[in-house]
């Protein structure tokens, strides 16, 4: 990924060959929430795992690799396959491991010895718990750690030509198409009536239509310009209150269905890639 694509898109942590009850998808759309982006990649018999990290370096050439080397994985000895990884192409992305927590703290020494000081994986280990609930906190210590949000706060999702909004003004019904929208903004273009909306006005119960999800939410107008006809305005989210930000329930609900659209996107593409490398 170019670091164009990744002011727009954001950086991407992919955790190899998790348990997946140590890292549940809640977690995930929890990250996102917080800006990070981060999935998960299983071992399965469709496409080595070897191809797929081939893959998503090709794709993702600026993004944190994680690998679980508690993992029995056909063909890969984790040692010599992560020292390769480092040496060759630890230059383009982050290469880091986790592991089930030893319950001797030698073993662990161990372990960090052989990553961290010999082969010097750059994005660090980390141990995770057998009971997944202390997970969470230790991985966004991780994240936080090794810059995975990247250069954006917060994941956008590019929403489909379904998507739109829709609010009263002055008595009129306005409309726009949603372009774009994260939990704190959202880009549209404003379609009839609209040539007077000024800088800093607020909308009252803005109806917005995420590729088939709808909710409301009070926003207020900080950016606009007239581009081929149309007005292409970014809006803030407010509450009630005139503070920034979703109310809770509506962020929720936003926020899921981000997770869902990023998440669908970054697998359609990554699984058109693995069955073309395995052609």
């Amino acid at each position: 990924m170019a670091s164009t694509e990744v002011e727009l898109y954001g950086r991407k942590t992919f955790f190899i060959a998790p348990d997946t009850s140590l890292i549940p998808k809640s977690y995930l759309e929890e990250f996102m929430l917080l800006g990070y982006q981060a999935y998960v990649i299983n071992d399965d018999y469709v496409c080595p795992m070897q191809t797929k990290v081939r893959e998503i370096v090709r794709l993702y050439p600026e993004s944190i690799l994680y690998f679980n080397i508690d993992a029995s994985i056909e063909g890969i000895d984790w040692k010599s396959y992560i020292s390769e990884l480092q040496e060759f192409i630890g230059h383009e992305i982050l290469i880091g491991i986790f592991y089930l927590s030893r319950q001797n703290p030698q073993d662990e020494e161990k372990i960090k010895k052989l990553y961290v000081d010999n082969i010097h994986v750059q994005a660090g280990c980390f141990a995770l718990s057998a009971h997944n609930h202390d997970n969470f906190d230790s991985i966004l210590k991780v994240l936080e750690k090794t810059g995975a949000r990247g250069r954006r706060n917060h994941v956008r999702a590019f929403c489909d030509s379904s998507s739109c909004v829709k609010f009263e003004r002055n008595g009129k019904s306005c409309t726009a198409n949603l372009l774009d929208i994260n939990i704190s903004y959202f880009r549209c273009d404003l379609q009839t009536n609209t040539e007077s909306i000024e800088i800093f006005e607020k909308v009252r119960n803005v109806s917005i239509n995420v590729n088939g999800a709808v909710f409301v939410s009070d926003a207020v107008l900080i950016m606009k310009r007239i581009m081929n006809g149309k007005t292409l305005c970014i809006f803030m989210f407010i509450k009630s209150d005139g503070t920034p930000d979703l109310e809770k329930e509506a962020e929720k609900k936003l926020n899921q269905k981000i997770y869902q659209i990023v998440l669908n996107e970054n697998t359609e593409k990554l699984q058109a890639a693995f069955r073309a490398a395995e052609k």
